[in-house]
């Protein structure tokens, strides 16, 4: 399917709710390269959403470009933040609301406060205007732009008192795939299914990282802070490649995901195994 006329762009931000600055170069692949153009109009984009923490995030996506971004802290203020992002985004890049014809949200796991206000967001854009609305797991979105690192891959959330979502990733034959369930445990069950060099991303502050470097040692890498970070650009992408290859689920189906400890307490004594029959595969990021 051939993308979609693309609107003028705005420079994607990242910082803070009251002071925002251009998000920090990484080595690592970027959502989509912006363009710019004189149109005022964009035949279809995708809106993506993400209030899955703290860092809340925004944009963009014609099908090939990212069009505008805009990640900031949050902190607990999502619900009032939330439209006035969206809001200079199109206003910024022209963008008629009318052209948006597709809505990603992140779907956790996360905060669970958090969540609920881009999936209702998410489905009062797509009920009030006739958009198609697509779900994609946070951990999802975290761990896709690492895809061309070639390392295995955890992304990892806070989800209270010592405890952390996770999940394993891992390219294989050029697709990305995600190799395991996705969990909610303390580090020490995390690195005690780590056998190999793992990249860590997400929300990883100085202690967590102290111990997770004495819990693995050099088989602990960890991406450039600026980089570890969620991005809707990549959830704009992620939820493209979902409605392009399946058909749209009902808008009653798109529900945060909690995940809880207790269905997840199984043996954390084996080191990373085989991917199982049901993996997910994500595709692969756009090259640079």
């Amino acid at each position: 399917m051939a993308p979609a006329t693309p609107c003028p762009t705005t420079v994607s931000t990242f910082g803070s709710s009251t002071s925002r600055t251009p998000s920090a170069a990484s080595s690592l692949p970027r959502p989509a390269r912006a363009r710019g153009t004189s149109s005022r109009s964009c035949a279809r984009v995708l809106l993506a959403l993400d209030t899955s923490t703290s860092w809340a995030s925004v944009a963009l996506f014609d099908g090939r470009d990212v069009l505008a971004e805009e990640t900031w802290q949050a902190q607990r203020r999502q619900g009032d933040e939330l439209f006035p992002a969206i809001e200079r985004i199109l206003v910024n890049t022209r963008t008629a609301f009318s052209a948006v014809t597709r809505v990603a949200v992140a779907t956790g796991p996360g905060s669970f406060t958090g969540l609920r206000v881009a999936i209702a967001a998410g489905q009062g854009i797509a009920r009030g205007s006739g958009a198609a609305l697509v779900g994609v797991s946070t951990l999802d979105v975290l761990a896709y732009p690492h895809a061309l690192s070639k390392q295995r891959t955890c992304p990892l959330l806070p989800a209270g008192r010592d405890i952390y979502y996770a999940a394993f990733y891992q390219e294989r034959n050029r697709r990305w795939l995600r190799r395991s369930p996705l969990m909610v445990a303390t580090l020490p069950e995390i690195c005690r299914q780590i056998g190999t060099h793992t990249l860590f991303v997400g929300e990883i502050g100085p202690e967590t990282e102290s111990t997770l470097r004495d819990l693995l040692g050099p088989k602990a890498l960890f991406a450039p802070p600026a980089s570890r970070m969620r991005r809707a650009g990549y959830l704009a992408e992620l939820g493209w490649k979902e409605l392009e290859t399946r058909t749209q689920v009902k808008m009653s189906e798109i529900e945060p995901l909690y995940v809880r400890q207790p269905s997840i307490r199984v043996s954390f004594d084996q080191t990373f195994a085989a991917p199982p029959a049901d993996e997910r595969a994500l595709g692969l990021p756009k090259r640079s």
